[in-house]
């Protein structure tokens, strides 16, 4: 296997899409490339459903800039992998598809982020307008847990590390225990935990406009991810125990920073 669930998107390609075998030789050596491309820079933790738009948007800047591959070709790999990831999303290989934003190479080269914004969670609970699954989601992120775990993650698994008083009140106010003691932190009418995020994204992403920065559990990871790479005070040791990631990553998303990332400092909308 070259790239995640391979076998199966080559049926999928075969079976549904009818593509002729050279259309899906090609998407497969672009997928490939992307893959690899991943997985060196992340490291054997690389998980398929953790890549984000700032990921694939990077590999096809180092395909322009770094292999001087023409516009056209650039584009040629875009195409194949939304075809992908279409295929992943669909058969909830993946939690989120990443390349809503990607509109071929006509693409803005800095991903935006709203930063620290963490010590604010209080103050938003405040905000009557707001959902609750928008602070959960906040809290849950704020500790370190990525999307992915999330989902499965119960309320007492969060409230036992929440220190603040009125986030936790917030949290257990708005929590419903008519089915559980200990019910999931998102948890469907039935009491099963959602099997992706869209769900939860669907309901959190109204609420941007009254934040004023993008929410989505990948958007929010990754704005996390920034703040705490924005800290001049914190030790690599202390960044990685955080962020709960391994050094290649670290010095993956460093470089991201560096050449793709504009960051801007949260601030709370006024009344």
């Amino acid at each position: 296997m070259t790239f995640p669930y391979e076998q199966k998107f080559q049926t999928y390609c075969k079976q549904k899409k009818q593509l002729a075998p050279s259309t899906i030789a090609l998407a497969a050596k672009s997928i490939t490339t992307f893959w690899n491309y991943y997985a060196t820079n992340i490291g054997p933790n690389a998980s398929i459903n953790e890549v984000t738009t700032s990921d694939i948007r990077n590999f096809l800047d180092s395909l322009e800039q770094k292999m001087h591959f023409k516009s056209n070709t650039v584009n040629k790999y875009l195409s194949h992998l939304k075809m992908y990831f279409v295929f992943l999303a669909e058969y909830g290989f993946i939690n989120s598809y990443p390349l809503f934003t990607l509109r071929g190479n006509k693409f803005d080269r800095k991903q935006k982020y709203v930063i620290n914004w963490m010590s604010h969670l209080s103050e938003l609970t405040q905000i009557t307008k707001l959902h609750s699954e928008t602070i959960k989601m906040m809290a849950a992120i704020f500790l370190g847990y990525k999307p992915d775990e999330i989902l499965t993650m119960r309320i007492n698994t969060l409230l036992d590390q929440i220190t603040d008083s009125q986030l936790k009140k917030y949290l257990q106010v708005h929590t419903d225990y008519s089915q559980d003691a200990n019910p999931y932190l998102f948890a469907t009418k039935s009491g099963d935990h959602y099997a992706s995020d869209f769900n939860i994204n669907q309901k959190i992403a109204p609420d941007r406009d009254l934040i004023g920065m993008q929410l989505t559990s990948h958007k929010l990871r990754m704005s996390f991810v920034y703040s705490i790479l924005s800290n001049p005070k914190l030790s690599d040791e202390e960044i990685l125990k955080t962020l709960r990631i391994p050094l290649k990553s670290l010095n993956y998303y460093r470089k991201n920073m560096m050449l793709y990332v504009e960051t801007t400092e949260f601030k709370l909308a006024q009344p």
